[in-house]
C-alpha cells in the first residue's frame, strides 16, 4: 500500500479534552452526574468548557472507565453517532472545506493531533488494488476500554464522514475489527450497514477506491488555504510544546534495551531529576510511564513483525528475565505475548 497518510504515533504529552467534553455534555443531558464521570480524574467541571484545556492519557483513560461503569448498552454507538464537526472547532470547519472524500479521510488524519487522540489513524490507498483501508490503533493501552475506544472512534469517523458528504445512509464496504465479537455485534451491524469481522489484524474501515471520488457539496475550496495555515499554526505549536517529549522519548527509545532510569536521562538533559519530573508531569506524564509506553510499542512490533524468540524480545527491551517480560506484557495489553504472535 503505497500511499500513506499516518498519525499512529504515540500519544505524547498532554492533549485536548473535546472528545471528553462531548461526552460529558450529551450524557449530562441524560441525567448522569458530572461528579460522577469526572471522578478520579483531578479534572475540575470548569475545565472541560474550555476549548484550550488538556489533559493526559491517565487522565483519559479513568473518564472512560467512569463512562463504561454507567452499563449503558452500546454506549459507544450512543455517543459517537451524536458528535458532528461543529463539535471540533477549527479541526471540524476544515474537514468540512475538504473537496471529496478521500481529501477528508486523509485531512482527518494528517491533523488528528487537534483534537483529543485516543487513537493512532492511518489511511492507505492501494494504487495496485481496487481498495482503500483507513485504519485505528488503539493508543490508551488499557485492556479494559480497547474495544470501546476503538468503536467510539469508528462510530465519530462514519458520523464525521456522513456529515461531509451529506448522506446520513453513507457506509463503508467493509469493517474489520482486531477483538472479539461482542455481545452487541448486532447493534453493530444495523449502525455501520456493512460487513463486520472480528480477530483481525488491523481495526479498519475497507472501502472501494472509486468511493474515494464521492462529492463533499459543503466544500469551500476559497477558505481552505486559510483553515489549512490555521491548523498548521496550531499543530506548529503543540510540536514546540512537546520538544522536551520528543526528545525523551529519542532517548529512551534508544536506550531501551538495558537498564534505564530518569537520574541518567536528566544527566543527559543538563537538568535534575527533580525538573525533569516536574516538566514531565506538566505535560501529563512521567519517566516510568513513557518507559512502558515504549517498551510495550516495541514488544508488540517485535512480536508481531518478527520471528525472533520471546527470551531475545525481552532482552532487545530491557528485561533479563523472560517470565517477567510476559507478566509485563500481560499487564500492558491484556495478551501474552505468545497469543499476539
Amino acid at each position: 500500500m503505497p500511499n500513506k497518510h499516518d498519525s499512529s504515533s504515540p500519544l505524547i504529552g498532554k492533549v485536548f479534552a473535546h472528545k471528553l467534553n462531548f461526552i460529558a455534555n450529551v450524557l449530562t443531558k441524560q441525567g448522569t452526574s458530572l461528579t460522577t464521570l469526572l471522578s478520579d480524574t483531578d479534572i475540575k467541571p470548569h475545565e472541560l468548557n474550555n476549548r484550550e484545556f488538556k489533559i493526559g492519557k491517565e487522565q483519559i483513560v479513568q473518564f472512560y472507565k467512569n463512562v463504561l461503569s454507567l452499563n449503558i448498552p452500546s454506549i459507544s454507538l450512543l455517543l459517537g453517532d451524536a458528535i458532528k464537526p461543529n463539535d471540533y472547532g477549527l479541526y471540524g470547519c476544515t474537514l468540512l472545506s475538504c473537496k471529496g472524500l478521500q481529501q477528508a479521510l486523509e485531512f482527518s488524519v494528517s491533523y488528528h493531533n487537534l483534537v483529543t487522540k485516543t487513537v493512532g489513524m492511518s489511511f492507505h490507498t492501494d494504487e495496485q488494488g481496487d481498495y482503500s483501508y483507513f485504519r485505528f490503533k488503539d493508543l490508551l493501552h488499557s485492556p479494559d476500554i480497547v474495544e470501546f475506544n476503538i468503536e467510539l472512534q469508528c462510530v465519530i469517523v462514519l458520523s464525521l464522514v456522513r456529515e461531509c458528504v451529506d448522506n446520513i445512509n453513507f457506509n463503508f464496504d467493509k469493517l474489520r475489527f482486531s477483538f472479539k465479537r461482542p455481545k452487541h455485534y448486532h447493534r453493530l451491524e444495523e449502525h455501520f450497514q456493512c460487513p463486520i469481522s472480528y480477530d483481525n489484524p488491523h481495526n479498519e474501515f475497507v472501502l472501494a477506491d472509486n468511493r474515494l471520488l464521492t462529492p463533499t457539496p459543503r466544500s469551500n475550496p476559497f477558505a481552505m488555504p486559510l483553515l489549512l495555515d490555521q491548523c498548521d499554526l496550531v499543530l506548529n505549536s503543540i510540536a514546540n510544546k512537546n520538544e522536551l517529549l520528543i526528545t525523551v522519548n529519542q532517548w529512551v527509545a534508544a536506550n531501551m534495551h538495558k537498564e534505564v532510569c530518569a537520574e541518567d536521562l536528566s544527566n543527559h538533559l543538563y537538568m535534575t531529576p527533580r525538573t525533569l519530573r516536574r516538566k514531565l508531569s506538566d505535560q501529563g506524564t512521567s519517566f516510568r510511564e513513557i518507559v512502558k509506553e515504549l517498551r510495550c510499542q516495541a514488544a508488540k512490533k517485535l512480536i508481531v513483525e518478527t520471528r525472533l524468540t520471546i527470551e531475545d524480545i525481552a532482552t532487545s527491551i530491557g528485561f533479563n528475565d523472560p517470565s517477567n517480560f510476559r507478566a509485563a506484557f500481560k499487564k500492558w495489553t491484556g495478551d501474552t505475548p505468545a497469543s499476539l504472535r
